[in-house]
């Protein structure tokens, strides 16, 4: 769904559950969805809702306690046949539970089966005015590039990797974040963004056009590279080996892509440690499964403040969690890596980074948290 589309319509839910905390958590997770919510109560007071209001509900959710409860209303709710009626989701655990992440995604799963994509995404009109915003921004040479050393060909294979997850709001706050870069930065980027396949090429070249780093799309066979930003395909998973970047045919797991969840455990699976995640503005809580599991493995997860996105229920649900080292706008964010990899030895050979040993070797550890959604 584009912002443009979102605007124009976005769903109205109808929350009904005798437990005040689960409606609060309802109401909660509904609007950083940024879906509408036509009516929210007990279910003894259903009756007496404004019938404009009940007919403005395109989907309802049910959740009782005391499944002995009866009313004319409720039953009238459950037998109609024109609006879906999702009920049986379980009361929410406490936010800073892992096991919280799946009951949120088997919630929005089941919306989306009635109601199609509850994700708002970057429009290519959003992408185009982020670059008329930075066009008279001073930009680098491709003579001061290969002065500095910075030509792909000469910087050598990363041993640090950082992911820069994002959805609805990333390219304007990752776009903050890579202005700091220095050319010379000895790491090397994923940019996952969440948007229509469509528009990627143009996200590639708005962002690329103004920043210090080569900003590219990912090539079958390639190493990932000290300062240079890869961006990663929203249609075909991709995995990491010792032979480099291995594009697959297949598509990522979930509804969107590409998924964060997905790629940060194909990542951790060969690198181990020495691959981190800054999860920036963005809808949804894509990214929050793996985060805690990288926490344990000794990796860096770094959030966007929320109070600086345009809508900051992905580095929320980090938080939530109580495993990200640090909260800072994508500015402070940037200079904290600059101050964090001025300590990361230069590695100067360019071979592939060789697989870590570590207790992920042979796991499937994205597919065994998905088995929690089911």
């Amino acid at each position: 769904m584009t912002e443009l589309e979102a605007t124009q319509h976005r769903p109205y839910i109808g929350v009904i559950s005798d437990c005040a905390l689960q409606r609060h958590v309802l109401q909660n997770v509904l609007v950083r969805y940024g879906l509408n919510i036509a009516i929210i109560c007990d279910p003894s007071l259903l009756e007496g809702q404004r019938q404009e209001r009940v007919e403005q509900v395109d989907c309802w959710l049910l959740e009782l306690d005391d499944e002995e409860f009866e009313s004319d209303a409720l039953d009238h709710l459950i037998d109609q046949g024109e609006v879906p009626v999702l009920f049986g989701l379980g009361k929410a655990p406490p936010k800073n539970d892992e096991g919280y992440i799946s009951w949120e995604r088997r919630l929005f799963d089941k919306l989306e089966e009635h109601l199609g994509s509850v994700e708002i995404l970057e429009s290519e009109a959003s992408l185009l005015a982020l670059d008329t915003k930075v066009a008279n921004q001073p930009q680098v040479l491709a003579s001061e590039a290969l002065e500095s050393g910075s030509s792909s060909k000469q910087r050598p294979v990363a041993k640090e990797i950082w992911v820069l997850a994002a959805s609805l709001g990333g390219p304007a706050a990752v776009k903050e974040f890579l202005d700091e870069m220095p050319i010379n930065i000895n790491v090397g980027f994923l940019y996952a963004q969440h948007i229509d396949a469509h528009f990627s090429h143009v996200l590639t070249n708005v962002l690329g056009r103004h920043s210090n780093l080569d900003l590219k799309s990912m090539v079958q066979g390639s190493c990932l590279r000290e300062g240079e930003v890869a961006v990663v395909p929203v249609d075909h998973e991709v995995v990491f080996n010792a032979d480099g970047i291995s594009i697959k045919n297949s598509p990522w797991d979930g509804p969107y892509g590409p998924s964060i969840d997905h790629l940060l455990a194909n990542l951790l699976r060969h690198y181990g440690a020495r691959c981190h995640v800054i999860v920036f503005s963005g809808m949804g809580n894509d990214g929050a499964l793996l985060a805690p599991r990288m926490q344990r493995q000794g990796c860096s997860v770094w959030t966007q403040t929320p109070e600086s996105c345009a809508n900051g229920s992905m580095p929320q649900s980090i938080i939530d969690l109580e495993c990200t080292e640090l909260t800072a706008t994508p500015k402070a964010l940037a200079q904290a890596l600059i101050a964090r990899a001025g300590s990361i030895p230069i590695m100067l050979n360019d071979e592939p980074a060789t697989p870590t040993k570590s207790a992920l070797a042979g796991q499937d550890i994205y597919h065994d948290d998905q088995q929690n959604l089911n």
